[in-house]
């Protein structure tokens, strides 16, 4: 079975590799950073009223046409020398009209590609594929809905509309968590922190469009930051495509052997 992680999880690991919050923003408890074994995000804000997000939203994505997503994380420090960074994590093209096909390109040189009862598997960033089956390949956690689901559907009673404005060229209502979520980076010593999350909503289709966690903090001189995004771009785009691969090696078979 192809080992898929959660992309949250896997954002994580490459922020602390970083060692920028680390190094610049003292050390929060590790049971309260994203994406850690066991453990999601849990705000304790107020019942959800009329003005806070609903869960379940990214249901709305399965009744586009098609769509292009990706997740991001992007991290930067004073500590010394300045540094700063994004780095593209999972993306993919999902096509749910017609036969329901999507690729995704993971963080490392491995993609997928499904369309229907058919998968491949990359190793090599598409230059030559395997074959495989669909229940081999559970490609649940690279898939937008379930980072949505930990890290917004778990907190959407935190979150609430501040407005409209456009985003990724969809008109959209924007959502703003409260302070409630300013927990899960709570701070220690003298260590000065800062934590924000945001979200878009489409008007019409009631879909996820983009959103993000955000901390920063400081401590004596040194500050830094770290988050991650997500982004939904190229919605019914008549572009989208997802294609079988060509350049599929063929495995020999007990009787080809023979």
């Amino acid at each position: 079975m192809v080992d898929c992680r959660s992309p949250i999880r896997s954002l994580v690991a490459v922020g602390l590799a970083f060692a920028l919050v680390a190094a610049a923003c003292g050390s929060p408890s590790t049971s309260n950073l994203p994406g850690t074994a066991g453990s999601s995000p849990a705000g304790s804000g107020p019942t959800a009223s009329s003005d806070s997000l609903a869960p379940g939203l990214s249901a709305g994505l399965a009744k586009l046409d098609s769509y292009q997503f990706s997740w991001t994380l992007s991290a930067a420090s004073s500590a010394g020398t300045a540094v700063a960074s994004s780095v593209p994590w999972v993306s993919g093209t999902v096509i749910n009209k017609g036969t329901r096909s999507y690729r995704i390109n993971d963080p490392s040189a491995v993609q997928f590609i499904v369309i229907g009862d058919k998968a491949w598997t990359s190793i090599d960033k598409g230059n030559t594929w395997a074959t495989g089956d669909v229940p081999s390949a559970d490609l649940t956690n690279l898939m937008l809905d379930a980072g949505y689901a930990t890290w917004f559907d778990k907190n959407a009673a935190s979150f609430k509309m501040d407005g409209e404005e456009s985003k990724n060229g969809v008109q959209c209502v924007r959502y703003k968590g409260d302070s409630s979520l300013s927990g899960l980076y709570a701070g220690t010593g003298e260590t000065s922190s800062h934590f924000t999350a945001d979200l878009w909503v489409a008007q019409d289709g009631n879909y996820p469009v983009s959103g993000n966690f955000g901390y920063s903090g400081s401590v004596g001189g040194n500050s830094g930051d770290f988050g991650y995004s997500f982004d939904v771009t190229h919605v019914n785009d008549s572009a989208n495509s997802v294609a079988a691969p060509t350049n599929v090696l063929v495995e020999p078979t007990d009787a080809a052997s023979t």
